[in-house]
């Protein structure tokens, strides 16, 4: 079975969630890049969760700008294959998250995962620009 990834956008109330719910492939242990639906914001923070299928320990989760650059700076390296892990998105050293232009397509990417089947879930939250 090829990965798979299934996005699901909430957007009521101040804070929003983008959930980001995915399969590796069954024989390449692969997550296909995808594309998140077109938001504005601050992003706030980074839930990841390893599903029933554990991943890989340490593996990779980036956001991907038009430009090729992981706009989370690294933040959403090193996961965890047994615990939900929660981590606001503030670059480092600063006070400043991560803002996201309604035009900018931002592209979610998985590495670093070498267990076929693994399943997961990513949930990035922001809230919107006044």
């Amino acid at each position: 079975m090829a990965g798979s990834v299934t996005i699901g956008h909430f957007t009521q109330g101040a804070v929003r969630r983008i959930q980001v719910d995915w399969v590796a492939d069954a024989a390449a242990a692969t997550v296909p890049a995808t594309a998140l639906p077109k938001f504005e914001g601050r992003l706030l923070a980074l839930t990841t969760n390893p599903g029933a299928v554990a991943p890989t320990d340490n593996y990779d989760i980036t956001l991907v700008d038009d430009e090729g650059a992981d706009r989370l700076q690294g933040l959403g390296v090193d996961r965890d294959t047994v615990n939900t892990e929660s981590r606001p998105l503030l670059y480092s050293g600063t006070a400043i998250a991560p803002v996201v232009d309604g035009d900018e397509t931002l592209t979610f990417t998985l590495a670093g995962n070498a267990v076929n089947s693994a399943t997961g879930r990513a949930i990035f939250y922001y809230s919107p620009l006044p």
